[in-house]
């Protein structure tokens, strides 16, 4: 399950060097974000380094893993390789000062066999499945709502990113955007929308968390609510310590 308080987070997946404009939204807006890396692509024309990546790292962003290769996890784990395939990207990181907690699933692809093998390995995963998140959500099987590329019949108009704000402000769901700033279908309009809405998400009180955050946030509340718990007078007059 995922945690039963509000928040927005938003995540760039890929690593393209244009996830550099989106670190400069985030700055500006004093919140951070998450940015999935697959160690085959770090360093190709288009793709960030791992001096750069590391340079996002140190302004507080997340770095999550996007698989070693990009290749669907399905697939590795027909051919059996999904293992072995995570091990060597997680220390390829490691080895460059990187160490993901939170698993971005390459495509989306994921299935309960994957879900299973990657839940020892990370707090969480992201899947490609679209829609807001709240308590029953399944902590390996989050859902994101795409915005500006690869957003298909589930493009939004700034309305619509305002209303999916609005409703995590009234409840307890986490909605998490999902960016690719490198495809063609993500423009500077898009950047330049994504700095309002952090505006307006400040505005009616929903914080800006990376994954990492979010989950702290919920284990700090949930150790906070049994200290409360431990301490309340019991029906016999005594306390519960």
């Amino acid at each position: 399950m995922v945690p039963q308080s509000a928040a927005l987070t938003v995540m760039c997946d890929d690593g393209a060097c244009a996830d550099l404009d989106v670190v400069d939204v985030l700055t500006q807006a004093g919140v951070r974000g998450v940015f999935a890396v697959s160690p085959d692509l770090v360093g190709r024309s288009g793709f960030l380094n791992f001096a750069q990546l590391a340079q996002v790292r140190d302004a507080g962003h997340e770095i999550a893993f996007h698989g070693t290769t990009h290749e669907p996890f399905t697939d590795l784990r027909r051919k059996g390789d999904l293992p072995a395939a995570i091990r060597d990207g997680m220390k390829r990181l490691a080895d460059e000062g990187l160490f993901p907690t939170t698993l971005i699933y390459p495509c989306g692809a994921n299935d309960r066999r994957v879900r299973a093998l990657v839940a020892p390995l990370f707090d969480c995963a992201f899947t490609t499945w679209y829609g807001q998140n709240d308590r029953v959500t399944n902590r390996y099987a989050i859902r994101r709502m795409a915005f500006g590329a690869y957003a298909g019949r589930s493009t939004f108009d700034e309305a619509a990113y305002r209303r999916c704000i609005e409703r995590a402000a009234a409840s307890t769901c986490w909605p998490t955007w999902m960016l690719h700033p490198g495809a063609g279908g993500h423009t500077r309009e898009h950047n330049v929308m994504l700095a309002r809405l952090l505006t307006h998400a400040r505005e009616v009180g929903v914080p800006v968390r990376t994954a990492r955050q979010h989950l702290a946030e919920a284990t700090v509340h949930a150790g906070d609510a049994l200290a409360s718990a431990a301490v309340r007078p019991s029906i016999n007059g005594g306390s519960r310590v």
